[in-house]
């Protein structure tokens, strides 16, 4: 196999944590690739976008081989997460149209393109993931979602791969996307290593148990935020969508109608989704009682809480109770 060419992207809001955990993953592969004594896969560079020096807002500053300003080919583009809060985005953008017309150019020569947790949002505003499925942080699926209509995104999946672009999901699980891009080049031996010298999970394809479920509250229908008010007071009781809708005086077909509308799930989702994420703190925070949980939170039936909590987290209650209950984790 032909050496790659891989371009990191550093720009000024450039996450450290990810960019500095991209090179050594990509330069432990060469290295356990040489070991093997084979051909080392990877020529690694950083291409900044402006300057070849790009300061980041903490005490840190990397020096880039090149800019986007100098003729090269390369043959894969990584773009890092940013470090920027939501209400910046719009800037951050802005101001990085030059990255992504040339992204765009690179992938119009047959380059690959891997986006890494909030790196999604470059890809996506250049149109190139439009009617392909992509993923990213959780936590900014739902601007994502609003954002890009014609991306089919996949909050659930921590690796989507279509036409020469991968995606990864959020914080160090987007790490997976580069392990499956190494194991595609390099070998499922040298992927499964590197996981284990990492302590990545190999293999991981959901990274639903991280969603923190905060109300789906980017809307501007005030009835609607009323009534998740109703919801997130009264989980713990046997509320019914009726009940809610008469809270907002509307008919019931109109009151789910709208609330889909504003939060994307239906009353009866918005629900389990609040009982849930009360159940995930119980059991976080020291309760190890799975009945008691489930009484706690409003269910009265153990097989049905366990049914939902499953189908939102990906895991059973008792599988959530031992990965991160402190008690359990003490043993």
């Amino acid at each position: 196999m032909l050496m790659k060419h891989i371009s990191i992207l550093v720009y000024e809001d450039v996450l450290l944590t990810a960019l500095s955990s991209t090179v050594s993953l990509l330069m432990a592969a060469n290295e356990a690739v040489g070991r093997s004594g084979r051909k080392i896969p990877f020529t690694i560079e950083l291409v900044g976008i402006h300057l070849k020096n790009v300061q980041l807002g903490l005490p840190v500053q990397f020096h880039c081989s090149r800019t986007l300003s100098d003729d090269f080919d390369t043959d894969v583009v990584v773009i890092p997460p940013f470090n920027t809060d939501s209400q910046s985005i719009d800037t951050l953008l802005s101001e990085n149209g030059k990255l992504m017309a040339w992204m765009k150019e690179k992938h119009q020569r047959k380059a690959q393109i891997i986006s890494l947790c909030t790196g999604a949002y470059f890809v996506a505003e250049c149109g190139l993931l439009n009617g392909m499925p992509a993923t990213s942080h959780w936590g900014v699926m739902d601007d994502l979602q609003k954002r890009y209509p014609r991306v089919n995104f996949k909050p659930d999946k921590v690796v989507t791969h279509a036409e020469a672009i991968i995606t990864g999901g959020g914080g160090f699980s987007a790490l997976n996307a580069l392990l499956y891009f190494i194991e595609r080049n390099c070998g499922k031996d040298i992927a499964v290593t590197l996981s284990k010298y990492y302590a990545l999970e190999y293999g991981r394809t959901s990274q639903s148990i991280f969603t923190i479920f905060s109300g789906q509250r980017q809307h501007n229908d005030d009835d609607i935020h009323k009534a998740q008010s109703y919801i997130e007071e009264m989980f713990k009781t046997d509320i019914s969508v009726d009940q809610i809708a008469t809270q907002v005086n509307m008919s019931k077909r109109n009151f789910i109608r709208r609330f889909k509308t504003a939060t994307s799930l239906n009353p009866i989702e918005y629900i389990q989704n609040i009982k849930v994420e009360a159940a995930k703190k119980s059991l976080e925070s020291g309760e190890t009682n799975i009945a008691a949980v489930t009484y706690e939170v409003g269910y009265n039936d153990l097989k049905t809480f366990r049914m939902v909590f499953k189908r939102i987290t990906g895991l059973t209650p008792i599988e959530y109770r031992n990965k991160y209950n402190t008690q359990y984790l003490q043993q």
